[in-house]
């Protein structure tokens, strides 16, 4: 905690956050924090819970002006008309980069093993740590977030990590139960169903969604080598063999209109100005590139605005001698995530 002499207001020079030691400025910033928390003027409980720690923050040193407040300089500020998440202005910076380096963690696996040893049989997992990042950039503590094709409930471990609340979709029983077996306190909420029928849900205001749909049917195309070790371990190859999965679609632009339902029926239940990531990428199929996330993305682009992407990279996936010697054939290591939003 910090003592009484510790100052509790700064201001910004050149790139520094520095405090503004003065008594007649710091016995102002008091009575300004004062009003801020009599107010509750858009304060995160992080905030708070550590009142007797926050200073004022403007840039130019004026008490008067001042929309911010911290609690440590180097963590950077929070401005209290940030009305889409508790970062401060140094995380949000920070989260604007328009790539990012994430690999499967260790902590994520082992507890998804300790939950339950099938967790591996889903074949395509992602981590509910990278989750995270997007869910507390784009929405506040007790925010509800929906995720159409939830697998074995990475996004709801997410939610139940960040404070928000989390609604699934999810065709495959088997990972259903996973879903519910992981995050019980949003049992309600975890539906076993096809997720072109969400717009059929009693569900509004939703604050964000987050996604990874099937792509396309690759799965059920994947090399040798996948569906030997996956079928040696008596481990899911596929998502499922329901008829009705996405998953198992095979015509390219019967895929494309599907999936793009899906998000097309979710609309309705967002809240004006939500976002949504889909985490997609580009595919091959028989010596083909097939722009899958441009094309999923220009089908949604008459309902919602486009607004830009995050290339998320997977450096430690193992390269392969595609096309080697003969042709150009890259190693896909990279994912888009798509970021969308309802505009009205």
């Amino acid at each position: 905690m910090k003592s009484a002499s510790q100052p509790k207001f700064y201001k910004k020079e050149g790139k520094k956050i520095t405090p503004v030691p003065g008594p007649q400025e710091t016995k102002a910033a008091k009575l300004r924090l004062k009003e801020i928390l009599a107010a509750d003027e858009n304060v995160p409980d992080f905030y708070k819970k550590k009142w007797d720690d926050v200073a004022l923050y403007d840039p130019s040193g004026s008490v008067d002006d001042a929309r911010s407040i911290l609690i440590d300089p180097d963590a950077g500020a929070y401005h209290l008309e940030n009305s889409l998440n508790d970062m401060t202005g140094k995380e949000w910076v920070k989260f604007t980069c328009s790539w990012f380096i994430f690999n499967a963690l260790r902590d994520d696996l082992m507890a998804e093993k300790k939950l339950d040893p099938t967790t591996a049989h889903h074949p395509a997992t992602f981590s509910p740590t990278m989750v995270e990042h997007f869910i507390k950039f784009f929405t506040k503590k007790g925010a509800t977030v929906i995720d159409p094709f939830c697998g074995i409930g990475s996004t709801l471990e997410a939610c139940k990590r960040t404070g928000r609340k989390g609604v699934g979709i999810e065709l495959n029983p088997k990972y259903h139960k996973l879903c519910l077996k992981r995050t019980p306190e949003f049992a309600d909420t975890i539906y076993n169903m096809d997720a072109r029928k969400v717009g059929e849900l009693k569900l509004k205001n939703i604050d964000f969604s987050i996604s990874s749909p099937p792509y396309w049917d690759i799965l059920n195309r994947s090399t040798k080598d996948f569906k030997k070790t996956r079928t040696g371990k008596s481990l899911d190859v596929a998502y499922s063999d329901n008829e009705v999965d996405l998953g198992n679609i095979g015509d390219y632009n019967q895929f494309i209109e599907q999936t793009a339902g899906v998000y097309l029926s979710l609309h309705k239940l967002l809240k004006k100005g939500a976002y949504i990531v889909i985490i997609i990428k580009n595919i091959k199929k028989g010596g083909k590139m097939y722009p899958l996330a441009w094309d999923l993305a220009r089908a949604l682009s008459d309902t919602y605005t486009l607004k830009d992407e995050k290339i998320w990279i997977q450096d430690k996936v193992g390269l392969a001698p595609y096309g080697y010697p003969y042709s150009w054939a890259s190693n896909i290591l990279h994912h888009y995530c798509l970021v969308l939003r309802k505009e009205a």
